[in-house]
């Protein structure tokens, strides 16, 4: 008998904090990004933070640094978020 495919686990919608989201909303009112790209940015910068384990800085601060880093197209996030730049 053959095995049964395994169902996929639901994607859980990434929420953003209050202060995340006004941080988010005044970026995109002075930038070219909009907030949608720039929220799919601090997520991505999240999850650099977890996958890291850095100790020094906070998850909220690193990833807020790399939304100010894609921003201002200064340090490698422009890089490494490039796909989001296309859209």
């Amino acid at each position: 008998m053959p095995a049964k495919p395994k169902a996929k686990p639901a994607k859980r919608k990434a929420t953003v904090s209050a202060s995340d989201e006004a941080f988010l909303r005044n970026k995109a009112k002075n930038s070219r990004f909009t907030y949608g790209q720039l929220k799919k940015v601090l997520q991505r910068g999240k999850g650099a933070y977890l996958s890291s384990g850095s100790r020094n800085v906070s998850m909220t601060a690193w990833a807020r640094g790399r939304v100010n880093s894609f921003v201002s197209g200064k340090g490698g996030a422009r890089k490494a978020d490039k796909d989001l730049l296309k859209k």
